[in-house]
């Protein structure tokens, strides 16, 4: 099911993130998390902006491909620059083996 959701956004119409910080981020991977009990559960780690999704048009993500291919790198650092630092908001999803 993880998968499907992956490739879904990727094929989605929301396009080509215009920057770092304008896309959530979801983990592929599954962690297995163990109490000192010994009771375990499986956790996927999520981060959500708060800077809002924000895509480029296709033409100009074409552009900085060629012009700009460190354009999502850049963009982060001058807005720490500017004192606009980005955030999202970290989720944890917890699937018992129950």
């Amino acid at each position: 099911p993880e998968t499907t959701h992956q490739v879904s956004f990727m094929f989605s119409d929301r396009g080509i993130p215009n920057g770092i910080r304008h896309m959530n981020v979801y983990g592929s991977h599954t962690f297995k998390l163990v109490k000192d009990d010994g009771e375990s559960v499986s956790c996927k780690y999520h981060y959500k902006t708060d800077q809002g999704i924000d895509s480029l048009p296709e033409e100009k993500a074409k552009e900085l491909s060629g012009s700009a291919p460190d354009y999502s790198l850049r963009d982060l650092y001058t807005a720490i620059a500017a004192g606009k630092y980005p955030s999202c908001i970290f989720y944890i999803q917890v699937m018992t083996f129950k």
